[in-house]
């Protein structure tokens, strides 16, 4: 997950947390913060594959949201729970230990009093490294870890977690489980060589300026970004675009601005993909 705000969203303000370099941003007003982060670097073998590790601590119940994302994450929930709030306003509650995909939306989920999460945070599309399924069947869906690493793995694994003295022994025991898992022979490089293109672009790249690059067909390609990443290249660069938004301070309540740096050609067009992703105004926002 890539923490992103609390209910009465005003206040903007922006945070990069050390370690993992994963951004996290705040909208708030008059709220004191409810959790505590905790981030570490994955070890050499694994850098390649994963972005970073965060462990979360929350003291009392919190509503957090997530903005969209271009992350798969692995997520062990080791002490309380976290429920995740469906479009009809009901909430499930979360397994102990589930993955989570791409998303295009918001998220919002309650953590309960005293809930410590822990999450292995994937660079984009390098989760198919130990992920045997394609990915773009995750998209914005939690799946049961259950699923890919089996009911007893995952029960040890978080058994370990909680008996653990340290984070920094959680973190060990975390890639100890990972490096048995890794299967570098489903690693695509013509994939990741498009993702960073797209990311270079700040999403507003064509696809077919993409594919002109690469040794492949554009049916070739886009069926494996979608199987690797986890959604089409369209999508994709879209949640970059997107995500732009928040990356660097604009001007409060310039509209026009935002849409402008963000590539949309003009203002309505930014309101409407926003509502979309976010169920909210920008105005409500910025």
């Amino acid at each position: 997950m890539e923490i992103f705000c609390l209910h009465q969203m005003e206040q903007h303000t922006k945070n990069t947390v050390n370690g993992a370099g994963n951004t996290v941003i705040f909208f708030e007003k008059d709220h004191q913060k409810k959790w505590v982060e905790h981030t570490f670097d994955p070890c050499a073998a694994l850098k390649p594959y994963i972005k970073g590790y965060m462990i979360l601590e929350c003291a009392e119940n919190t509503v957090i949201e997530t903005l969209p994302s271009t992350t798969f994450s692995l997520n062990y929930i080791l002490r309380g729970s976290i429920q995740l709030t469906q479009p009809d306003g009901s909430k499930v509650k979360l397994p102990q230990a589930v993955s989570f995909g791409i998303t295009k939306r918001f998220f919002e989920f309650t953590f309960s009093d005293f809930t410590t999460l822990f999450v292995v945070i994937f660079h984009p599309g390098f989760a198919s490294a130990i992920i045997q399924k394609p990915l773009n069947e995750i998209f914005e869906k939690f799946v049961p870890m259950d699923e890919f690493f089996g009911a007893a793995s995952n029960a040890t694994l978080i058994e370990t977690l909680q008996r653990e003295n340290s984070y920094e022994q959680m973190v060990d025991s975390v890639e100890q489980f990972l490096l048995q898992r890794i299967s570098p022979d489903r690693l695509d490089r013509s994939i990741y060589d498009s993702i960073s293109t797209i990311h270079a672009h700040k999403g507003l790249i064509s696809i077919s300026a993409i594919v002109a690059e690469l040794p492949i067909s554009r049916d070739t390609f886009e069926k494996r970004f979608r199987n690797l990443v986890g959604t089409s290249p369209k999508r994709y660069a879209g949640i970059i675009r997107f995500r732009n938004l928040f990356e660097q301070p604009l001007p409060a309540g310039d509209l026009t601005a935002m849409a402008l740096r963000a590539g949309y050609y003009d203002q309505s067009h930014f309101i409407k993909d926003f509502k979309s992703n976010t169920g909210k105004l920008p105005s409500d926002c910025f």
